[in-house]
C-alpha cells in the first residue's frame, strides 16, 4: 500500500449555485401606450396587466435550471405511463401440431438488478481497503456514498440516452460504444472509446497481475512452486495463459456454467469472512476519531468510483426489460444499492481484523489477512479463496467486453467463420500488453485500478454521460425524445457531475505529476 502524505485537499463535491436575478427598469421617453397613467381624483396608478412576481419568479427559475417542452416528446402515451414500455420481446415455439406461438418473454426486475449487482461486484472492492485505510472508515464510508450517488446516476443518465435513441432509431441492442458515436460525432466520441479502451485495459493490467499473485500463493501452498525461487512474472503468465485459453476454446454457454458456479463459492467465500471476521475485528478502534483522517478522502476516491462500475450493461438492462422507465430506475438503484452496502461490511470487518498489526500502515490489508496465522489463518484462507474467485469472474466479464468493442471497431461479425479467422488475434490484442505491463511490475494492481478510476472512469461515467445529456435536452436542435429527464433538478446534477469529474481528473492528476510534491519542497513561507 503506497503512502500518502497529509495536506488539504479540494473537496470533491462542488455545490452547483444557482443565481436568479430580478431586473426592474424605468422607461423614458415612452409613449402613452406603454407609459402607466394616472386616472381619477386620487391619482391612483394604474398599467398593462402583469403576471403575479411569484409565477414569474418559477417560471424564471425553471428556464435556469432546464426544461424539456412536451411538444418534443415523441410518444405522450409512453411520458404519461398509459404504456409502460417502448417495445415487446417475443419467443417463438412450435406447438406438436405445427402452430407457431408468440410468447410475451419481458425481464423482470430482479433479474436486471442482479445483473447491475453482479457487475458491480468486481476486483476492485478488493483494492478498497488498501484505498480507505489511510483515511479511515468514518470518512471513507461518507465518501462511498457520495460515489454511489453519483455512479447512480450516472446509470440513470446513460438509461436515458438509451430510451431516447430507442426510440429515435427503433433499433434495441446498442452498446456504449454506439451511444457515444450517436450523441457525441465522430470525432468527439473518439474521446468515448479512448477512455472506454484506458479503463478496460488498465483493470485488466491490474487483474493478472493480481490473479499471477493469487496463483503463486496457490502454488506455493501446495508446495508446486516456490514464490523466492520462481521467476518474476511466472504466475501472471501462467494466469493469462490459463483464462485466455479457457476461454478461446470455450463455447459462451461453457463458460456461463463455470462462472456461475465460481459466483457461488464467491458468496459462500464473502459470507463466511463477515461472519469470521466480524467476531474478530476491532470495530471501536476502527471508529475511533483518533483514526479518522478526512483531509486525506480524495486519494481514496479513484478506487471508490472504479468498485462501482457497473454502466456497461445498462443498455443491457434498458433492452431486458423493453425500455420500462420505472423497472429499469428499480433496476439500476437496487442494484447499485446492495453492493455498496456489500463493500461497506467488507471494509469494516477488513479494516477492523488489521487495527494494531505492525504493517497495517504500509501494506495492503488484504495481503496482511491472507498472511495471518494461527486464530487468524482459516479467516485468510476465506479472503484468498475469495480474491482468486473475484479476479477470475471480473476477469471474464471485461474479456468478453473487450472482445465486443474491438469486433466493433474493426466491423467483425461477432460469430460464425469471420469471427473464427480473426479470434486468436483479437484474443492475443486483448491479453498480451496487459501481461506485458503486469510482467514487468508484478505489484502493478492497485496503481493500474488508481488510475484507471481516476482517468477512465471519470471521463467514461462521470463527466461524457451529463454532457450527451444537456446537448440532447438543451442543445438548439432540439431533437425529438421519448422519455423526459430521469434524473430531477435538470441542469444542476449534470453540472455537478461534471464538476466533480473535473476535480478529480484535476487533482489527480496534479498529484501524479508531483505538482504537489513541488510545491510543497519550493515552498518558501514552509519551514525546510
Amino acid at each position: 500500500m503506497k503512502s500518502r502524505c497529509s495536506r488539504a485537499t479540494t473537496s470533491l463535491i462542488v455545490l452547483l449555485s444557482l443565481e436568479v436575478s430580478a431586473g426592474f427598469v424605468t422607461p423614458s421617453g415612452s409613449t402613452t401606450s406603454d407609459l402607466t397613467t394616472r386616472t381619477g381624483p386620487l391619482n391612483v396608478v394604474t398599467g398593462p396587466e402583469q403576471e403575479p412576481a411569484g409565477n414569474a419568479f418559477m417560471q424564471n427559475l425553471a428556464e435556469k435550471i432546464g426544461t424539456v417542452d412536451d411538444d418534443r416528446i415523441i410518444y405522450p402515451e409512453y411520458e404519461s405511463g398509459e404504456v409502460s414500455r417502448v417495445f415487446s420481446s417475443l419467443t417463438y415455439n412450435k406447438s406438436e401440431q405445427g402452430k407457431v406461438n408468440a410468447i410475451h418473454a419481458t425481464g423482470s426486475v430482479l433479474g436486471a438488478t442482479a445483473l447491475v449487482a453482479g457487475t458491480t461486484v468486481g476486483a476492485g472492492i478488493l483494492a478498497l481497503p488498501s484505498a480507505t485505510a489511510p483515511v479511515g472508515f468514518l470518512p471513507s464510508t461518507v465518501a462511498m456514498g457520495i460515489a454511489w450517488f453519483y455512479m447512480t446516476m450516472s446509470g440513470l443518465l446513460i438509461a436515458e440516452l438509451s430510451i431516447n435513441r430507442l426510440g429515435q432509431s427503433g433499433k434495441p441492442g446498442q452498446g456504449m460504444l454506439d451511444l457515444y458515436e450517436d450523441n457525441l460525432g465522430p470525432n468527439w466520441s473518439k474521446l468515448g472509446s479512448l477512455s472506454y479502451f484506458f479503463l478496460h485495459y488498465a483493470v485488466v493490467v491490474a487483474y493478472i497481475a493480481q490473479g499471477g499473485l493469487n496463483l503463486d500463493n496457490i502454488l506455493d501452498n501446495l508446495g508446486l512452486m516456490s514464490k523466492e525461487d520462481a521467476l518474476p512474472g511466472i504466475g501472471q503468465a501462467l494466469f493469462a495463459s490459463v483464462c485466455a485459453s479457457g476461454l478461446f476454446v470455450a463455447s459462451k454457454k461453457q463458460v456461463e456454467q463455470v462462472n456461475n458456479v465460481f459466483v457461488l463459492l464467491l458468496a459462500g467465500a464473502f459470507a463466511g469472512i463477515i461472519g469470521i471476521g466480524a467476531q474478530t475485528a476491532d470495530f471501536g478502534s476502527l471508529v475511533n476519531l483518533s483514526n479518522q483522517h478526512p483531509e486525506l478522502v480524495a486519494d481514496a476516491f479513484p478506487i471508490i468510483f472504479l468498485s462501482l462500475v457497473f454502466q456497461n450493461v445498462v443498455p443491457t438492462v434498458v433492452n431486458q426489460l423493453e425500455g420500462d422507465r420505472g423497472k429499469i430506475t428499480k433496476a439500476i438503484i437496487g442494484g447499485t444499492t446492495l453492493p455498496t452496502l456489500m463493500f461497506l461490511a467488507w471494509n469494516a470487518v477488513v479494516l477492523g481484523n488489521v487495527q494494531g498489526m505492525p504493517d497495517a500502515s504500509t501494506m495492503d490489508p488484504v495481503l496482511l489477512i491472507q498472511a495471518a496465522q494461527g486464530d487468524g489463518a482459516l479467516l485468510g484462507t476465506l479472503v484468498g479463496g475469495f480474491s482468486f474467485l473475484a479476479v477470475v469472474t471480473s476477469l471474464i466479464g471485461f474479456t468478453y467486453a473487450l472482445l465486443d468493442a474491438w469486433t466493433d471497431v474493426f466491423k467483425i461479425p461477432q460469430e460464425g467463420p469471420e469471427f473464427d479467422k480473426w479470434k486468436l488475434s483479437l484474443f492475443a490484442l486483448i491479453y498480451l500488453p496487459p501481461l506485458a505491463l503486469s510482467v514487468t511490475d508484478p505489484d502493478i494492481f492497485y496503481t493500474a485500478l488508481d488510475y484507471g478510476g481516476a482517468f477512465g472512469v471519470s471521463t467514461l461515467f462521470l463527466a461524457l454521460p451529463p454532457f450527451m445529456i444537456w446537448s440532447q435536452r438543451y442543445g438548439e436542435e432540439k431533437t425529438e425524445l421519448l422519455t423526459k429527464p430521469m434524473v430531477p433538478f435538470g441542469k444542476i446534477p449534470l453540472g455537478s457531475m461534471w464538476k466533480a469529474a473535473g476535480t478529480l481528473i484535476l487533482e489527480q492528476g496534479a498529484e501524479k505529476l508531483g505538482v504537489f510534491e513541488f510545491i510543497a519542497q519550493h515552498n518558501p513561507f514552509v519551514a525546510p
